[in-house]
């Protein structure tokens, strides 16, 4: 009786997927910062409303790896964990638009802008994913185009 022997073993499974987890981090990062500005949209006639926004806290953010350098913390005030989002990123208050007479900081065509630029980095990410899996399926099925 002949037995068959996996061809891929299984610890080398989880490698071949490892490249695409930084690609899930930043369409989740995306995801999450455009339910943020779709909300301050929502508030652009709220009194008093401040706007806010997701910066990235993530040492492995896209800069950073690029350059290969990671902030460092000095001061245990600086970079704080109050406001964090997982891994992905920071909620912050953002009031640079200044504030109208009501005390609404939202400029809508800021925020517009602002969610566009967020759609189009969240399509070219995905591209980028469907991409490579799509050159896994072709290399796990024997592609013959």
């Amino acid at each position: 009786m002949v037995v068959a022997r996996p061809v891929l073993c299984s610890a080398c499974v989880p490698s071949i997927f490892a490249g695409i987890s930084p690609f899930q981090q930043a369409l989740d990062f995306h995801l999450e910062r455009h339910n943020l500005l779709a909300s301050n949209i929502a508030h652009v006639d709220t009194p008093n409303y401040k706007p806010q926004d997701l910066a990235r806290t993530s040492a492995t953010s896209a800069f950073g790896e690029m350059l290969q350098v990671s902030m460092q913390r000095t001061n245990e005030a600086h970079v704080g964990s109050s406001g964090t989002t997982g891994e992905q990123g920071r909620v912050f208050t953002d009031t640079t638009a200044g504030g109208g007479a009501d005390g609404n900081f939202v400029s809508l065509d800021r925020e517009a802008g602002k969610l566009a630029s967020n759609q189009l980095r969240y399509d070219i990410v995905s591209v980028v994913v469907s991409s490579r899996l799509s050159g896994l399926m072709n290399a796990a099925g024997d592609y013959k185009g």
